[in-house]
């Protein structure tokens, strides 16, 4: 989680446009880093996968889950407030 707090903390990175406009689901070939620009990370899920809010663009607010080696980067809620609600209530 450290290096994902980190990257997301460099100069301008969070201020940069989402790159994407669809979903990413499946393998995904180009770097992690290339995609999560304008995203800032909330949580890491395990092996590599981390929940992210998006901050830029048409997408922004919604939530997406970037697993690069099976999963790809799709979006799981609308928005923070669902999110955030429904991760509450999880048991």
């Amino acid at each position: 989680m450290d290096a994902e707090w980190r990257e997301d903390r460099l100069p301008g990175r969070l201020a940069e446009p989402f790159p994407l406009t669809e979903p990413l689901p499946g393998r995904i070939g180009a770097p992690a880093e290339a995609l999560t620009r304008g995203t800032l990370v909330l949580s890491e899920q395990g092996c590599g996968i981390f929940t992210r809010l998006v901050l830029n663009g048409p997408r922004a607010g919604q939530i997406w889950q970037i697993d690069p080696d099976w999963g790809g980067f799709v979006p799981v809620s609308h928005d923070f407030r669902t999110w955030y609600t429904d991760w509450l209530e999880s048991p």
